[in-house]
């Protein structure tokens, strides 16, 4: 499984990026995010649970936690990896699973309601890097 991308969005902006390879189409980060918040809304909308979207080439999978109350902000989590055969059947537990443990870490690393100066977020991205590599 190659991965491409690891995200993390609080409330539509994105605190965390993670590129494992370069890519010919380079969409700015803020576009991107604000695509892919706006694709996970509305298919939750119509849809729900909706866990990841399959394309001709990537799967893209994501992961939403609502804040506990509605003061607190929405996390969104998404990883981009190359298209897969029986991605539902061989691939989908262990990285829906990989979603949650990087969710739950961060959570208890960082509070979401304090997300003014994402550089305070940087040092996560050695923790995304080291569970991508206990995946593979």
């Amino acid at each position: 499984m190659l991965v491409e991308e690891v995200g993390i969005l609080i409330e539509s902006i994105p605190i965390i990026c993670r590129k494992y390879n370069q890519t010919e189409n380079n969409v700015g980060i803020t576009n991107k995010s604000a695509l892919i918040s706006s694709l996970i809304n509305f298919a939750e909308n119509l849809i729900s649970p909706l866990e990841y979207f399959e394309g001709n080439n990537y799967n893209i999978i994501f992961k939403k936690k609502k804040g506990a109350t509605e003061m607190d902000a929405n996390l969104f989590i998404y990883i981009v990896i190359n298209k897969l055969k029986n991605f539902e059947r061989k691939w989908k537990k262990k990285v829906m699973t990989l979603l949650e443990n990087i969710t739950d870490k961060f959570y208890s690393e960082y509070s979401v309601n304090d997300y003014s100066e994402i550089s305070i977020f940087s040092d996560f991205n050695n923790v995304i890097d080291n569970m991508i590599n206990k995946l593979k």
